[in-house]
């Protein structure tokens, strides 16, 4: 099987630093377009110095922390739709296309929220697709995982929650990029409403904050390690680029800086001073 297209959104803001391969959905013909997976994902980062810097993501932190606005135009048509009769008269074209952007990026942001909360009540099972309910007399699964449903009595194990099954009915190469420890609340980088030049600032200048002249050893990769706290600053005149959701609402919306923690690897590809995989995110503000 053939290695699937990859390509990545042009554009001047970091959105454009992401990439993407090509799936087909089942029944349809033409080519569609999802995030490559966090293992996948890397930038190539200059600093003012001319040192060079491979960025790669573990853990799914790709998906979970770098939002983009939404890929789907009848979403986006319909949201303008609505907004044009909601708001204001005399709301310019690009005031509200910039709302309805925001809009559905909300509605993005605490569905990923929603997801990595794991409500159980939204698992279905992997064979019948009947939802697993914790009561053995009802309908649905028993604690133990056999199914309840007549006809289904032999149907055990292999739970599948409602978003990865909507992803692999899609057919998408990944059906669950947010997997991991449950989370009660989430945190994302605007990629969109970042400048790609100030983002791969941001993301140089933490690096020399605290590995100026490339001589800090490297970072032990066993788990539970520790990591180096890296800062990525997005200054004052980009209020948003980093936003919070907690409770099934965004509870902050102007953040201007968030901390990840890093592992340095100096043994890179030809060419690249240091590899810096980020693992995970540490605060925000």
């Amino acid at each position: 099987m053939s290695s699937p297209t990859v390509m990545q959104q042009p554009g001047d803001s970091a959105a454009s630093l992401l990439h993407y391969q090509a799936y087909t959905k089942p029944g349809a013909k033409e080519v569609s377009w999802t995030r490559h997976a966090t293992a996948n994902e890397e930038f190539n980062i200059t600093s003012a110095g001319g040192r060079k810097y491979l960025i790669k993501f573990e853990s799914n932190f790709s998906k979970k922390h770098l939002a983009t606005f939404s890929k789907k135009d009848s979403k986006l048509k319909a949201a303008i739709a609505d907004l044009t009769l909601k708001m204001p008269k005399g709301t310019s074209e690009g005031e509200i296309l910039a709302a309805a952007q925001k809009q559905l990026l909300d509605a993005k942001i605490l569905k990923i929220l929603k997801v990595r909360e794991g409500p159980e009540d939204t698992d279905l099972c992997a064979r019948c697709g009947h939802p697993r309910k914790n009561n053995p007399i009802g309908s649905g699964h028993s604690k133990t995982g056999t199914c309840q449903v007549s006809g289904c009595t032999k149907c055990v194990g292999g739970f599948l929650t409602k978003y990865v099954s909507e992803r692999t009915s899609e057919g998408k190469p990944e059906v669950n990029p947010l997997a991991g420890s449950p989370a009660s609340e989430s945190s994302c980088i605007v990629l969109n409403w970042i400048p790609k030049n100030e983002f791969e600032k941001a993301v140089a200048d933490s690096i020399l904050a605290v590995d100026a002249k490339n001589d800090l050893a490297d970072t032990p990769t066993t788990k539970g390690s520790a990591l180096v706290t890296l800062k990525w600053n997005f200054g004052k005149s980009r209020e948003g680029a980093v936003r919070h959701a907690k409770s099934g609402a965004i509870d902050m919306d102007k953040g201007t800086w968030c901390e990840v923690g890093a592992r340095k690897t100096k043994s890179s590809p030809k060419g690249i001073d240091a590899t810096w995989t980020v693992v995970h995110w540490e605060g925000q503000g």
